[in-house]
């Protein structure tokens, strides 16, 4: 992004002035770091090529599912229902990917954004009728919530509670799937609950505005990694030092890795054996998040990215060319855990939510035992990474 930028205006500027033909888009290594610049700076540069080309990937396809929601509002039926909840899958994988940007200082931390896109877990009875309570939820109770608009329902998220998600993927999931009673498969929320139902009027207006919340929060983050984006907002990922750069990018991969995908996902849901505790729990699509996240994470390690039509293709150095620069065998041992991890994460069965409730010594515990270990060992091999690379106190 601005970091990028800064160094084309400046090499452009170099190259259209003999008196600056000594100018170097990075400076030399200096004596005593460990990794190198060059590599540093074609990794960082990289890094936003990838940024900018996956959220717009996540854009493109939030609007398609945009669409298909209009499409529900102007001839709801369990066709139009369906599109809307297969274009919300591929949305929903799209957007998987980008979560390797999370816990980075970049902007979907510094926009604060991410509560009001991907909040979970979801308390259902906060958004709408659940199988113990017909009435409760926003939608059924108009005389405490008498708006359901764009400016109204994000204050409203997690108002009383973390549980109490208004906006978002997972709020979207709840209104198309519903409740999950199904041993088997996702929820099965009737089309007619947008028609005929009570407050049908009032949830076909949630669906509507909760994904045009959506769309409109992807974009403004989006936005922030456009390579023309001159408007020096709160995006200063790429002003800062590199070493802090590189340093916010390394905690935000093993943030990532550990606490989110290895602790929140995995390994609390084994351990709670509840279906409730799946990330995507209404639409039983939690393998393919994790999937996603795991690709998203290789794209930025290892610096290769094609765009979903195929028109954009990134290969260049990633943030392992980093670590290799300065220990080339603790960089390979890092990759071998990371292919590791992605091998047995494929490998889950689906759905999710059986593995969860199956007798701990069934296959598919055992494949998630593995990943998580993978995904650990990974890891305490980047905090390695980071003490050798002295990240924590070199100020450049």
């Amino acid at each position: 992004m601005r970091f990028l930028n800064i160094c084309t205006i400046a090499l452009g500027l170099a190259l259209a002035n003999p008196a600056l033909s000594d100018f170097e888009p990075f400076p030399p290594t200096p004596e005593g770091q460990k990794y190198s610049n060059e590599v540093a700076f074609r990794a960082l540069s990289n890094y936003t090529d990838i940024a900018w080309a996956m959220y717009a990937d996540a854009v493109r396809d939030v609007v398609r599912f945009n669409m298909a929601v209009y499409h529900f509002r102007k001839d709801p039926g369990p066709e139009t229902l369906q599109n809307a909840k297969d274009l919300w899958i591929e949305a929903r994988k799209s957007y998987g990917k980008t979560e390797c940007f999370r816990f980075s200082e970049t902007p979907i931390d510094e926009l604060g954004l991410e509560i009001l896109i991907n909040a979970w877990p979801v308390d259902e009875s906060y958004i709408d009728y659940t199988r113990n309570d017909p009435n409760s939820g926003i939608i059924n109770q108009p005389d405490r919530y008498p708006k359901i608009n764009s400016i109204y329902l994000p204050k409203l998220n997690e108002q009383g509670g973390e549980a109490n998600v208004s906006t978002g993927w997972h709020a979207i999931e709840f209104l198309l799937w519903g409740q999950d009673f199904n041993p088997d498969g996702p929820g099965n929320r009737p089309w007619t609950d947008f028609t005929t139902a009570k407050n049908a009027d009032r949830r076909m207006a949630y669906l509507i505005t909760a994904t045009e919340v959506l769309r409109s929060h992807l974009v403004t983050v989006s936005e922030e990694w456009n390579p023309a984006n001159y408007d020096g907002g709160s995006g200063e990922f790429f002003i800062r030092r590199p070493s802090r750069i590189i340093r916010s990018i390394m905690t935000g991969i093993a943030s990532m890795a550990g606490r989110e995908i290895a602790s929140e996902r995995l390994a609390a849901a084994i351990r709670s054996g509840s279906q409730e505790d799946e990330h995507s729990c209404f639409s039983d699509t939690t393998r393919n998040d994790l999937v996603a996240n795991m690709e998203g994470l290789e794209s930025i390690l290892f610096g290769k990215f094609t765009s979903k039509s195929g028109k954009i293709v990134i290969d260049g150095k990633g943030i392992i060319d980093i670590i290799a620069s300065a220990d080339k065998e603790l960089a390979g041992r890092m990759e071998t855990q990371f292919r590791s991890a992605i091998m047995h994460i494929e490998a889950i069965p689906k759905p999710f939510d059986q593995v969860i409730v199956a007798p701990t010594d069934s296959k598919g515990r055992e494949t998630i035992d593995q990943a998580i270990a993978a995904l650990w060992e990974f890891v305490y091999s980047m905090s390695d990474a980071e003490e050798f690379m002295e990240l924590n106190t070199r100020l450049r």
